[in-house]
């Protein structure tokens, strides 16, 4: 339908949904673009996403109880939609039918990992020293994945590479050897599934690695400190229109033990979170320096 714009220099495409059940959907897809913008604020109930597409979106916070009918109600702004009307609703279709039709709530099998325009709010100018110490992530995908490098310093700003393809794993492989030479790298952080063999040639170099295997013991702590630093804007995030969509791309994944990020499908790609999540996790486990005193 968008193809089809180009013909009248004054026509726009206006289209009008419910939110998606998955985000994984075309729909979904295009929401997760929308927010992957550098504008998106939200106001109340109403997040607005300016630039290609402008998106308007009517939703009930992730903070707010779907069981408090004004809070929905401002989700819901057609004058002839009552609180009263909202409530019998409540009672009448499942958690999750509300949820999604009356609260607009996205994704509500999977989960948004990160409030609207939290991610925006941590862009701006991160600023290196040479020489100052930094924790390198590493995850390497496949032929049809990303592959991606995050690094972060003591003051938790962030640089990011991302790359595509089977020689993603060489390109990460001489980024690091690059990072070495200019700061101090005080641990490489990798995924062993496809990274052992590069790890050990980076180690046998003096360079320092660690393990991270992908299980929910180790993701769902790191999840969650990433997105505390997120939301409490501790982060200071490159403007990297690629590195937004893989943030605006990943879930929450949730089990018994709490929630960890994730993508939605294969075709996804998350690999720069996954990335940032390591390095930020052993960024902020620094154990803190001990003074010796005398002796016993």
């Amino acid at each position: 339908m968008t193809t089809g714009l180009v013909k009248r220099s004054d026509s726009k495409l206006l289209v009008i949904s419910t939110a998606a059940a998955q985000l994984d959907s075309p729909l979904g897809r295009m929401r997760a673009r929308a927010l992957a913008q550098p504008s998106v604020q939200r106001r109340g109930a109403v997040i607005e996403a300016t630039g290609d597409p402008h998106w308007l979106e009517w939703s009930v916070p992730d903070e707010d109880d779907l069981d408090d009918m004004r809070a929905v109600k401002r989700a819901n702004p057609a004058p002839w939609i009552t609180v009263k009307d909202l409530r019998r609703q409540r009672a009448a279709v499942p958690e999750a039918a509300f949820a999604q039709f009356h609260a607009c709530r996205w994704g509500i099998g999977e989960g948004s990992w990160l409030p609207a325009g939290a991610w925006q709010a941590c862009v701006g100018a991160p600023t290196f020293t040479d020489g100052e110490p930094i924790w390198i992530g590493v995850d390497v995908g496949g032929e049809r994945s990303a592959s991606a490098v995050a690094w972060v310093n003591g003051g938790l700003h962030v640089g990011v590479a991302i790359f595509h393809g089977d020689t993603g794993v060489l390109e990460c492989v001489q980024l690091v050897r690059d990072l070495a030479e200019r700061y101090s790298v005080r641990e490489v952080i990798y995924d062993p599934w496809r990274f052992g063999q590069a790890a050990q040639e980076l180690e046998r170099e003096r360079i320092p690695v660690l393990q991270f295997p992908q299980t929910d013991v180790r993701m769902i702590p790191a999840s969650v400190r990433l997105h505390a630093a997120i939301v409490q804007q501790r982060l200071t995030l490159p403007d990297d229109p690629q590195f937004a969509r893989h943030a605006a791309d990943a879930i929450a994944k949730h089990s018994r033990r709490g929630w960890r990020i994730d993508k939605p499908s294969p075709r996804t790609h998350v690999d720069a979170m996954i990335a940032l999540c390591m390095a930020v996790e052993r960024a902020e486990n620094v154990p803190e320096a001990v003074e010796l005193i005398g002796w016993l």
